[in-house]
């Protein structure tokens, strides 16, 4: 019998290497073949120097006649195999001068699947039906006009569709790549669907190389046919194909080389003789697995229980290779820099938790910090990894990020002065047509220059700095819990609540960064000021949160708004509650806010002063007095916005619905806690703050537009008072340990699956 505590401490490192190269010659064993529909939803990450995606009609399935004056069509056939697109005729409509254009939505069996830009020419307009559209059951699509520059909409209304089967294609340009890391060693027939010939007749004298080795000389044919050509073992770098494809341009004026449909690999070799792991799947595998073994042992994990989860993470990244080649072959190299930069991480973690803690008087027994960290490190490898993937494009992150190009090009000081881009972020159906001045600081976006610094795109560094900031939510909810003398395991119960609710994966889904920072910002200058609420008349505790409230003023407005009423509600509440508190701190706090509104205003607000009486105030008074109408917006009624409400709580996709929230279950602890927190004096008048500005926020959101900010800024609140019940029932026994188990397990399933619905539904680039 082999005693495995007697063994060097090596040996589990050592299998967790081991494993990877198994895993790997069973991956590469399989040696399946690969396709590229060029032009469909997912060949991006593939391809270098290609133009637009675009499609054209291959054979009309069906035409349906709309009835005069609607604006939809409904067609009972079933459509199966194959990818559809549908050309509208619209109604005659002339622009004019209140109107130069109508911006109209389609949508396909009730989702919004294209926008359309009607100028008044042709009348006929082609919409791509996206493949993860049922139309097993037939297709009902439907067409909106949605307010543009004004709110007054003109009428729209639909003669006919016609749907067809599509053939979807990309031109490339004189020079196009298409890649294929990670594709193995060996022999591999590749198969071209393409169109070469221009327009004019010149000649196109299209090759292909693999690797910089010229493989085949294309002959000009009309048509779309296929071409079959062999890349060679010799020419396969370290188990990387990168195919190349130069063509004389035709100019339209873009340079159109080529006309590609479709792009197969398929291997030619003996499996057993390729099955050695090529370097370029071996190296950053390893580099995962390995990574992940110490981030865990960083963490205190015991090196057997390391060594478990690196051989699991080495089989099932055996399975994703065997099984889908590719998007795991493009997901290899990025996702090992990024465990190298959280093994790298992981220990400066553990030393400044340790110490900011210790410098709290808030001390962390080492088995607390070690499953904190455990639960930072997993809810950064899932968000952060699910950022990284490859198919996944964060719905606003784009937006941001060309903004921070465009002061890069030197418009740092157009970009301070009101005005930069304020009104951009103000729907005119959710603002109306004489919106008021909001200041939208610039300051976030300022900070973001620095992501230039990094060799890899800015969506990158701005997607993996807010996940950062995301999961290092847990330590300050850990924080706020000890200082308030709650136990290790409702602070552990709180924490965990928070890294597996579902709302927490949604905001990244939609790369809205400014508001992640912002929400980061309040919650930690929050945190400082109960942390430190008895020493605050100390000059050093003051200056540090006066410069946290400055900071946290200038970063993000909406947030600053939060955090503004949330210290006045602190203050006034720590006032009248009846509850052992010691007020002498509230005057530091006062003087800190105080002095935080005159720097941000000297900084960046002061300039906005003037246009706010101007156009603000009046604004907020009619609304106020007189409802949104007043304004132009046109709100539902108040009973069914509250409702709205509750079908985002929930833990599912709604047949009409695209999101959830998955907060149900720790809101319904929401009052039970907070009452069982009331002798928690400093941490009770938080919460009470806290939930105080969430309501008030969410009654203005109803003439005021929120985007439920107000219930992502009480996330933090709602899971402490989540963790207290939690303890109560894991105290009752087997069956209260068996319901919460029950529930995070739920929490987090729900949340993986709203996860990977966000990633597979990401905008086609």
């Amino acid at each position: 019998m082999i005693h495995l505590r007697r063994w060097k401490p090596g040996l589990p490192l050592i299998l967790a290497a081991f494993s990877v190269l198994v895993a790997l010659a069973t991956a590469y064993a399989a040696q399946p073949f690969v396709v590229i529909d060029v032009g469909a939803p997912f060949d991006y990450p593939h391809i270098r120097g290609m133009h637009a995606r675009e499609f054209t009609a291959q054979t009309i399935v069906v035409r349906a006649v709309a009835t005069p004056g609607s604006n939809e069509v409904v067609i009972d056939k079933p459509l199966h195999n194959g990818v559809f697109m549908a050309t509208l005729t619209l109604d005659d409509w002339k622009p004019d001068g209140l109107h130069p254009r109508r911006l109209i939505a389609v949508y396909a069996n009730d989702r919004r699947i294209n926008t359309l830009d009607d100028r008044g020419g042709d009348r006929r307009f082609r919409v791509l039906i996206p493949d993860d559209v049922d139309l097993s059951g037939g297709l009902r699509l439907r067409i909106e006009a949605i307010p543009d520059r004004t709110l007054d909409v003109p009428s729209v209304s639909m003669v006919d569709a016609e749907i067809a089967k599509a053939q979807t294609y990309r031109w490339t340009s004189e020079r196009t790549a298409i890649t294929f890391p990670a594709l193995g060693n060996g022999d591999w027939r590749v198969e071209l669907q393409a169109l070469v010939a221009h327009p004019d007749g010149s000649p196109v004298d299209a090759r292909v190389f693999a690797n910089g080795e010229l493989i085949a000389n294309l002959p000009d044919t009309p048509g779309m046919r296929r071409y079959q050509v062999m890349a060679p073992a010799h020419a396969i770098d370290h188990g990387d194909l990168t195919l190349e494809i130069t063509a004389n341009p035709y100019r339209d004026p873009r340079p159109l080389g080529i006309s590609l449909e479709r792009v197969t690999v398929t291997p030619l070799s003996n499996a057993l003789s390729v099955a050695l792991p090529p370097w370029s799947a071996f190296v950053p595998a390893l580099t995962i697995v390995l990574s992940a073994y110490g981030a865990l042992r960083f963490s205190r994990v015991p090196a057997w229980g390391a060594c478990v989860t690196a051989v699991a993470v080495a089989i099932l990244g055996s399975w994703a290779l065997a099984a889908h080649r590719y998007p795991t072959g493009l997901f290899l190299e990025p996702l090992a820099w990024f465990m190298l930069f959280t093994l790298a991480l992981t220990p400066l973690m553990d030393r400044g938790v340790t110490w900011i803690f210790r410098k709290l008087d808030a001390p962390l027994d080492p088995g607390v910090r070690a499953a904190l960290l455990i639960i930072f490190l997993a809810g950064l490898w899932v968000k952060g990894g699910g950022l990284l993937f490859p198919y996944m494009r964060a719905i606003d992150i784009g937006w941001h990020m060309d903004r921070v190009r465009w002061i890069l090009d030197g418009h740092w000081a157009e970009m301070y002065l009101p005005g930069a881009f304020s009104e951009s972020v103000m729907p005119i159906n959710e603002w109306g047509p004489n919106r008021p001045v909001i200041p939208y600081s610039p300051f976030f976006h300022l900070f973001s220059t620095l992501f230039a610094l990094f060799p890899w795109p800015l969506e990158t560094s701005a997607n993996l700095f807010s996940a950062l900031l995301d999961n290092s939510r847990v330590f300050l909810i850990a924080l706020l819990a000890r200082k308030a003398g709650l136990s290790n395991r409702v602070t552990l119960f709180a924490a965990l609540i928070y890294a597996v609710t579902p709302v927490t994966f949604l905001l990244h889904s939609w790369g809205n960064v400014p508001t992640t920072s912002g929400m980061w910002w309040t919650l930690v200058t929050s945190t400082v000021m109960i942390a430190l609420y008895p020493r605050l008349h100390e000059r050093g505790p003051f200056a540090l949160l006066t410069v946290l409230t400055t900071v946290t003023l200038l970063f993000y407005t909406v947030m600053a708004v939060f955090h503004i009423v949330f210290a006045v509600f602190f203050v006034g509440l720590a006032l009248i509650a009846p509850v052992g508190i010691d007020r002498k701190p509230l005057r530091p706090i006062v003087l800190s806010l105080g002095a935080a509104l005159i720097a941000a205003t000297l900084i960046y607000y002061g300039q906005y002063i003037p246009p706010i009486l101007e156009r603000t105030v009046p604004y907020a008074l009619n609304l106020a007095t007189a409802g949104p109408q007043s304004v132009g917006v046109d709100r539902p009624p108040f009973s069914e916005y509250m409702f709205s409400f509750w079908r985002h709580l929930r833990y599912d996709m709604r047949p009409d619905g695209f999101l959830y929230y998955g907060l149900l279950i720790p809101l319904i602890f929401v009052v039970p806690g907070f009452l069982a927190l009331r002798k928690r004096a400093l941490l009770w008048v938080m919460l009470a703050a806290w939930f105080s500005v969430g309501t008030l926020f969410m009654l203005i959101g109803y003439r005021v537009s929120m985007v439920d900010k107000q219930l992502f800024y009480i996330v933090p609140a709602i899971c402490l008072c989540w963790g207290v019940y939690a303890e109560r029932f894991w105290q009752r026994g087997w069956w209260g340990r068996v319901l919460v188990i029950t529930i995070y397990a739920f929490t987090l399933a729900t949340a993986l699956d709203l996860w990977i619905i966000r990633i597979a539904r990401s905008p086609v680039v």
